[in-house]
């Protein structure tokens, strides 16, 4: 874990796209922490966890049962699907592709 709190501001700094986003970091090493107070996740909840516990931390909100108790997780899983999906690149450029094209291919 040491070597990425040096490398991850390096690399920001880096590979920021123009000056004024280089301005916006600084070479200074992040701290970590190890919380104990958790909730275990189940079997394929780890990720989702992860991000929801991330975002929570970025934002400055507790981490806590409440978040993640067995009620909200297919709504927070498919909340953070959506989001992902939104976030890419030309991600609506396929979606409504139906291969029109090759509808008459097997009309005799």
């Amino acid at each position: 874990m040491e070597h990425f709190l040096y490398m991850v501001p390096y690399l920001l700094v880096e590979c920021a796209s123009s000056d004024e986003q280089r301005a916006q970091y600084s070479l200074e090493p992040f701290t970590y922490e190890r919380p104990t107070n958790i909730p275990p996740a189940r079997a394929g909840d780890c990720g989702v966890y992860a991000l929801k516990y991330i975002e929570c931390h970025a934002h400055g909100i507790e981490f806590g049962k409440k978040y993640i108790a067995k009620p909200n997780r297919k709504t927070m899983r498919d909340k953070m699907a959506v989001d992902i999906f939104q976030e890419l690149p030309d991600a609506h450029e396929f979606e409504n592709k139906d291969n029109d094209a090759n509808l008459g291919a097997y009309e005799g």
